[in-house]
């Protein structure tokens, strides 16, 4: 079960978005009351240049917020979204240890607010560009590339007609842009590239499905997505729209939207409600885990989740207005090995070993074994005709030199001794055989064998003269 980990305060408003940065080493919090960010080894606040206190200013009320990591440079990237449509970065000085202003990109014309900011891969590895795509309420989809010197370049940017945009989303497997509708249910398809409709499907049929009142989420995999529909949270398989399992938590006071975020490598889903507290989800059956409680009560929009080394982090906050809100970070450990699972039965072992991990997660154990049986296949069958040979005939390697395995044969130096024309004795010589002794019968095993011992005996003979 998920234990408090820490209250952070600080945020001076509701909370709109929040986001645990690449290695969770840092937490943010975005909304009507600005940016706030914490240091989650030392749980303390982190100063923001230029961070004004403004909710009636578009330009000071943050509705979205991601990071990004730069592994070549080690840096750590806030992308932020704002109610006035301005598209920008903090980037974090690991020398001084505070955040610098990065860029800034205003709207030119009619400025509407930034809906959602997604990003294809939060760790950026050397040589690699960060893709970004930011939707707004406009209706327009923008796509970025950002290098690690904040070279940002735009790939494309249009506006869909006639669609009442609600998020846009990276899929992980192709790196196409999912693009879902507000009212009508409406997904769009977008090539990665170009930005051209490769699709264009529909929830259905249920009409309640056509209204979402949240964010949007997809799992890891890109293979489901999750969206608040006012009641429930529901999922749905990306590839094909069809339904697969509603979450159903208490009902809702008013019909503002929830956000969902899935947890511990996808088998838990943890969303938002106005109840004071969020819930985390068994995705597998959709049945309640546990409710993680905000002590403010009232309403908690924004959730969000991390994988750290030691267990799992979910963070909860506050989202009434013209209140300061907390935010609460939440941990569960990965199951220890105690003294009684170490002593209990194969099948309990294997559960404390395994609960909580994925689909993938298997699949890659079953590969494991699989390549170590293929391993070990291999190696009896190339060790049964050795083993086979020294069980009928134990001496026969002290008795040889070698043997040495060659293409699947065994090379042996037979000691062979000759005698002179004056019938003295001369040194022992070798004489090679390539022999597999896995056509040999017992009577072929035992002429070797006499002719091994043979052999020795003269050597031995002919020692015992020279002596």
């Amino acid at each position: 079960m998920y234990q408090t980990l820490a209250t952070l305060r600080g945020a001076r408003d509701a909370v709109i978005s929040l986001s645990f940065s690449t290695h969770s080493k840092f937490i943010a919090a975005a909304g009507y009351g600005g940016i706030a960010v914490w240091n989650l080894q030392t749980f303390d606040a982190v100063s923001i240049p230029g961070n004004v206190y403004n909710p009636r200013n578009p330009g000071y009320v943050y509705t979205a917020c991601t990071w990004l990591h730069f592994e070549q440079v080690d840096q750590h990237i806030l992308l932020l979204g704002s109610q006035d449509g301005t598209f920008s970065t903090l980037k974090w000085d690991n020398k001084d240890q505070l955040f610098l202003p990065g860029f800034q990109i205003k709207p030119e014309e009619t400025r509407y607010q930034v809906v959602s900011i997604d990003i294809y891969q939060a760790e950026v590895l050397v040589g690699k560009l960060a893709r970004i795509v930011v939707s707004t309420a406009d209706n327009r989809i923008a796509v970025y590339s950002l290098s690690s010197f904040l070279d940002l370049k735009e790939i494309y940017s249009i506006i869909v007609e006639d669609f009442s945009l609600l998020a846009a989303r990276f899929c992980k497997r192709t790196r196409d842009i999912y693009v879902f509708e507000q009212m009508g249910g409406g997904i769009l398809q977008l090539d990665d590239t170009s930005g051209d409709i490769k699709s264009h499907q529909n929830f259905g049929p249920d009409p309640i499905r056509a209204i979402l009142r949240g964010t949007v989420c997809m799992d890891d995999s890109s293979k489901y997505f999750v969206a608040c529909t006012g009641k429930a949270f529901e999922m749905f398989r990306l590839d094909t729209i069809e339904y697969v399992r509603s979450f159903m938590g208490v009902p809702p006071v008013v019909l503002f939207p929830k956000v969902a975020t899935f947890a511990e490598d996808g088998v838990t889903l943890i969303g938002g409600t106005d109840s004071g507290h969020a819930i985390a989800f068994d995705v597998g059956d959709g049945t309640q885990i546990q409710q993680l409680e905000y002590p403010k009560g009232g309403l908690v929009q924004p959730v969000a989740a991390s994988t750290v080394e030691n267990g799992f982090l979910v963070a909860i906050a506050g989202s009434a207005l013209e209140i300061p809100a907390d935010v609460v970070v939440f941990k569960k450990n990965y199951a220890p090995l105690t003294a009684d699972c170490k002593n209990a039965p194969t099948a309990n072992l294997y559960h404390a070993l395994t609960r909580n991990r994925s689909l993938y997660h298997y699949l890659l154990v079953i590969l494991g074994v699989l390549l170590t049986l293929n391993g070990l296949h291999s190696l009896l069958f190339t060790c049964v005709p050795l083993i086979q040979y020294i069980l009928e005939d134990p001496m026969s390697i002290a008795r040889s030199q070698g043997p040495l395995y060659v293409h699947g044969m065994f090379k042996y130096d037979f000691p062979v001794q000759a005698k002179s024309e004056t019938g003295s004795k001369v040194p022992l010589s070798f004489e090679t055989a390539m022999v597999n002794p896995s056509t040999f019968t017992t009577s072929e095993t035992e002429v070797v064998s006499r002719a091994l011992n043979s052999a020795i005996q003269a050597r031995d003979e002919d020692v015992d003269t020279s002596m």
